[in-house]
């Protein structure tokens, strides 16, 4: 990968000061105002990552590794966040805080520039934290036949155009926009397209309680 912009090499080298730190606060016997201050750190380097990626005249390639570095730290921004919210008992956070690290995570190997199993550790560590920190539960699944979509990049028909949903180009995201879809059902399901749209309450001991608490 070739670098031309001093900016990016800049905030390409203070990515992995930032993420190495991270990774040692993400740990669940780590002082929780530590954790807080970490999460606001992630925030304002995240902010300087937005600023860049406006600047005219940076490469496809830079404008590319920006928004990994951006979903990279999210991730374990997110990783933080989950900690946080299980310390304060806010489980329903918890959650959401886990699956979105999970989701950007999952977006950064599939852009990586170098190498997309130098990532494979860290997406096993938050599936682990699903199995061990949260029940089984179900997901809701929705079913239907899609009449119109759009891509996002060039806003084609997404069939039409040559984009990949998921992948990166000049610094977006491309996203296969669904406009029209005939829905027929909405099933429960162990493997979901988005784990979002879960379960939210159980019987336990004849009474209606969160599932995540039993309260």
């Amino acid at each position: 990968m070739i670098i031309t912009d001093i900016e990016v090499k800049n905030i390409f080298e203070e990515f992995n000061a930032i993420a190495d730190n991270a990774q040692n606060i993400a740990i669940f016997s780590r002082d929780i105002e530590l954790q807080k201050s970490e999460v606001l750190e992630i925030d304002s380097y995240m902010n300087k990552l937005s600023d860049l990626m406006s600047k005219k005249g940076l490469t496809e390639t830079e404008m590319n590794l920006l928004l990994f570095l951006k979903y990279s730290i999210d991730s374990v921004k997110q990783e933080i966040q989950m900690i946080v919210n299980l310390k304060l008992g806010e489980t329903d956070s918890a959650w959401t805080a886990l699956i979105l690290a999970q989701n950007c995570i999952s977006i950064a190997s599939t852009n990586h520039p170098f190498n997309s199993n130098q990532l494979n550790n860290y997406i096993n560590r938050l599936e682990i934290y699903e199995k061990i920190l949260f029940p089984k539960i179900m997901f809701a699944s929705v079913g239907g036949i899609i009449k119109k979509t759009k891509c996002s990049i060039c806003e084609l028909e997404y069939e039409d155009c040559d984009h990949m949903k998921g992948k990166f180009y000049s610094g977006k995201m491309c996203v296969r926009e669904i406009h029209e879809m005939e829905l027929e059902e909405v099933s429960m399901v162990e493997n979901p397209a988005s784990k979002m749209n879960r379960q939210l309450r159980i019987t336990y001991k004849g009474k209606d309680v969160d599932i995540f608490s039993l309260k």
